[in-house]
């Protein structure tokens, strides 16, 4: 799942204004988001997952591939990085931050 799809999910159709109100965020923070501006820190990342109602590591795998796209390192990092996450084991129980 790319990371404007994330996004996307997210929003959950709201608007920028309301979806900020609703995560306690600046307005103008999330619009710089979802305009492909500026990419989230990993908390604000872990937020926005928790949003979207997917995996924080899906959400870390998009800004991972998106930040290699944006510098035009991509296919360097791609074979490496998919070869490191075969080795983690997933933590299904993790706890909540919040």
């Amino acid at each position: 799942m790319s990371y404007r799809e994330l996004i996307e999910m997210a929003l959950h159709g709201r608007s920028v204004n309301q979806a900020a109100k609703d995560m306690a965020m600046q307005q103008v923070t999330l619009n710089r988001y979802v305009n492909g501006d500026r990419l989230p820190d990993y908390a604000t990342a872990f937020l926005l997952a928790k949003e979207a109602g997917v995996d924080p590591r899906e959400m870390f795998m998009a800004l991972v591939e998106e930040e290699a796209k944006r510098k035009g390192i991509l296919e360097k990092i791609s074979e490496g990085f998919n070869t490191l996450l075969s080795l983690v084991k997933p933590r299904w129980a993790y706890v909540p931050a919040w």
